[in-house]
């Protein structure tokens, strides 16, 4: 038989399998009594591979090194799975070829997307394994963090959870990923994936955490470790940091507001051009609650600002979105600072780089007017208001300007003294707070809701 036919009746075989050994994984492993193993040949099941098709080079022998084995387990499910026998013995000289496979939490019976990630994995290994590669998989489990602590919650309730110890938690934390190793492992093995099931490495290992010490000691001594801060997804009530791929969204009206910033100095261009009294930013957010963490206002360098007098104020914006901010505004009668020539007279966000203001909420501190490319002009004012603490785009532009980094909100979502006034509240009940407090200031020029 061609070695081609076997690789296809290997794909199959456990693809097939795939399905029935996620939904049996728990019943599967949850039996004690012995499975009983019969032998059949893949020669018998797979058909010729085409002339066309091309067989990895190596001496590896289809009858001898693959089995397929049937079971039924003690729960009465049937299954089959794929097994190389003696290849790695046969391969110890071989050039190695090792996967370092990323380990999945021990927090559940494993799922399709286990299935779907294990197999593909196996592919890869067995086709190397079949053209001579020394190929050792040894497989791994990730026993801590979040997904483990909230199966242990989801199990005792909140109430438990409220008054158990940090010590009987972490105890029960480990009792349910030893529980959810073998689980897994025999899911794993029921799909055939050929590895050391027998000695895997598991983060909670004393000799594994010993050796993550030892090499970010190696790293910090090299000179390669430093103390930075950066913005994260975070869940209050978890506790604990949140990927993008956790994160979803949901159809929501927020609060979308213009607020004028005060400008420490009227710009001297607007100035010569006839330009009296304050002169402010106008910038639009649809996040009030982190107004209080503001220190920077970015603008879109290349874009063109100019100053819209109304009502008494000297408002800068991108001159592209102003009939906009007007019919939200419900501007009737507004004007430009002009030049000379009778022309708008305009800066570009470049040119207005380095101005200061008073800070909306924390008036004890000035921000700067700084410039990105992230800065649109289709919707808004071209000025974003910029809290480096809460965003990704405000970190790294304020990183690139030296802007400081303000982040007064606590683990739990609450603001901390360094949110002034807003201390204490959280930050689901502060947007409709501070907006009212900015109305009270006479600095909330416009608000809408947007869905």
């Amino acid at each position: 038989m061609k070695r081609t036919s076997a690789i296809a009746a290997v794909t199959a075989a456990a693809l097939a399998l795939s399905l029935a050994a996620c939904g049996s994984a728990d019943s599967a492993a949850a039996s004690s009594a012995p499975a009983e193993s019969t032998t059949a040949s893949t020669e018998a099941a797979s058909p010729e591979a085409a002339p066309s098709e091309a067989a990895p080079a190596g001496d590896f022998d289809v009858d001898q090194d693959i089995t397929v084995i049937s079971r039924e387990d003690g729960s009465g499910t049937r299954g089959a799975f794929i097994e190389l026998t003696g290849v790695e013995e046969k391969n110890a000289d071989g050039k190695p070829f090792v996967l370092h496979d990323g380990p999945p939490y021990a927090n559940g019976p494993i799922h399709i997307g286990h299935a779907f990630n294990k197999i593909l994995k196996d592919f890869v290994v067995k086709s190397h394994a079949q053209r001579g590669y020394f190929t050792p998989y040894i497989p791994g489990w990730d026993c801590h963090g979040q997904p483990i602590e909230h199966m242990v919650e989801v199990t005792l309730g909140p109430e438990k959870m409220a008054e158990i110890s940090q010590v009987e938690l972490r105890q029960r934390c480990r009792e349910w990923a030893e529980k959810y190793v073998d689980i897994q492992r025999n899911g794993f093995k029921r799909l055939g994936v050929n590895a050391d099931w027998e000695h895997p490495y598991l983060t909670f290992i004393p000799n594994y955490e010993a050796g993550n010490v030892e090499i970010f000691k190696d790293l910090y001594l090299k000179g390669s470790v430093y103390r930075g801060r950066k913005p994260i997804h975070w869940c209050t009530h978890c506790h604990t940091a949140l990927a993008e791929a956790e994160i979803e969204y949901s159809d929501e009206v927020s609060p979308s507001i213009y607020v004028k910033f005060k400008l420490d100095a009227m710009p001297g261009v607007f100035e010569a051009s006839g330009a009296e009294g304050d002169a402010y930013l106008l910038i639009w957010t649809t996040t009030p609650w982190t107004l209080p963490a503001n220190t920077a206002v970015s603008l879109a360098p290349d874009a063109d600002y100019v100053m819209v007098t109304v009502g008494g104020d000297n408002l800068i914006m991108a001159k592209e979105l102003v009939e906009t901010v007007a019919e939200v505004a419900g501007w009737e009668d507004y004007d430009f600072v002009r030049g000379a020539d009778g022309e708008p007279v305009a800066l570009t966000g470049k040119q207005l780089f380095g101005l200061t203001y008073t800070a909306p909420v924390r008036r004890d501190i000035k921000g700067t007017v700084i410039y990105g490319d992230h800065v649109t002009l289709d919707t808004g004012t071209g000025a974003v208001h910029t809290a480096p603490g809460h965003g990704q785009d405000d970190y790294l532009v304020a990183l690139e300007f030296d802007i400081p980094m303000l982040m007064p909100v606590d683990d739990n979502g609450v603001f901390t003294g360094e949110a002034g006034q807003f201390a204490g509240l959280s930050t689901d009940e502060a947007n409709p707070v501070i907006i009212d407090w900015l109305r009270e200031q006479g600095t909330l020029v416009a608000e809408k809701k947007i869905n």
